[in-house]
Order: C-alpha cells, then sequence, then structure tokens
C-alpha cells in the first residue's frame, strides 16, 4: 500500500497539494485506515506527504527555495559519485549504462515512462560508485523533485546526455563531474522558473 500511494504521487496521479481523504483513499485501496495512516506518516517522513493535525494529509508542496536546497545537495552528491563510478566502470557497465540514457532520450514524449527510464539509469550509474548510502539519499532527493520535471529545452537535455555518455565512453570521470553539475544546475533552474509560473 505505501508503495501503491508513492508511485501515485511520484507519477503526478496525486498532484502536490491535494488533500488525500483518508476515508475515499482507504476504501479505492481497499484497506481500513490504521494501515492507511501508518503508509502516510511513512511518506511523510519521505517527504512526499505533509500531515497537519487540522487540514489532515495533503501530498507535500515543493517552494523554490525547498527546489534550490535539494538541487544544492544533489549536485554536491552526484558530482561525487558520477566521478567514482565512471573511474570504476568496465566495459560491460559502460555499454548498459549507454544504453539505458538512450532509452530516456527515446522516451521523451512520454513522459512518466522517461522519468522511470530517467531514475533507473542515474541508480545504475551511482551503484557503480559503490556508495549505498549516498546512492540511496541521492534517490530520495530524485523522487522529492522528479513529479514536477517537466523539461522545458530538450535540446539542451540531450545535449547534456550526449555529454555524459561521451565521458562515459571515454572514462573521463572529472569531466563527467562537470558535466552531472551543469546539468543538474540548469535543470533547477528551469524547475524554479516552473514554481515561479504557478504561483503568478
Amino acid at each position: 500500500m505505501t508503495a501503491s500511494l508513492r508511485q501515485s504521487i511520484l507519477r503526478g496521479e496525486l498532484r502536490p497539494g491535494e488533500r488525500l481523504q483518508q476515508e475515499r483513499l482507504a476504501e479505492r485501496l481497499g484497506v481500513s485506515r490504521i494501515p492507511l495512516r501508518d503508509a502516510l506518516r511513512r511518506l511523510e517522513s519521505e517527504g512526499l506527504v505533509r500531515i497537519d493535525a487540522r487540514k489532515g494529509a495533503q501530498v507535500a508542496e515543493l517552494t523554490a527555495g525547498d527546489v534550490r536546497e535539494i538541487y544544492e545537495f544533489r549536485i554536491l552528491l552526484e558530482e561525487h559519485l558520477t566521478r567514482l563510478a565512471i573511474r570504476d566502470l568496465d566495459e560491460a557497465g559502460a555499454r548498459k549504462l549507454i544504453e539505458m540514457s538512450e532509452r530516456v532520450d527515446r522516451l521523451v514524449r512520454r513522459p512518466v515512462e522517461a522519468g522511470e527510464a530517467r531514475r533507473a539509469f542515474y541508480s545504475e550509474l551511482y551503484r557503480h560508485a559503490h556508495r549505498e548510502r549516498m546512492r540511496r539519499i541521492v534517490l530520495r532527493l530524485h523522487d522529492d523533485v522528479h513529479r514536477y520535471h517537466v523539461p522545458k529545452n530538450t535540446d539542451a537535455s540531450r545535449h547534456d546526455h550526449d555529454e555524459l555518455r561521451e565521458c562515459i565512453r571515454t572514462r573521463n570521470a572529472d569531466r563527467g563531474a562537470r558535466a552531472i553539475r551543469e546539468h543538474l544546475r540548469r535543470a533547477c533552474d528551469e524547475l524554479v522558473e516552473v514554481l515561479g509560473a504557478d504561483g503568478d
């Protein structure tokens, strides 16, 4: 049940700010309200749900400040993980990552599938860094912003992906770390702009 609710939030089926009416959710999921409350508390600990004593539960919303903080943290961790991962890649690992990255680009017009493919790619890339705690933190931070992810400049994203694939192909760890940093900075700026527009 927790996994089902998490996926509904990450896929955008439950929108940021949406009230989570427990009676209706329990009926939809075929469960009683007690396990549902437990699931909502777990999702609150992950930052996906906010629970207020008066207003009840709702899907957590991010402010522009939240986004900047998340990306600041992601840049620090992902630059480091990318450098470690690319440095230690073997030929089979590099080939798999390049194929996974190319799949992300092919799915650009199918946002839900593209998002899942993007997460799988980064999860696999950072697995090669052999820093499991860092990888889990990064994926959680990724999930925090993923449901807002609306690429505005697909040409720039493709260029970033091409650059990272070349770094993986040539095992250029330092260049790959720089590519990730610039890619995340651009993603942060785009998302802050989207949130600003939504607030107008």
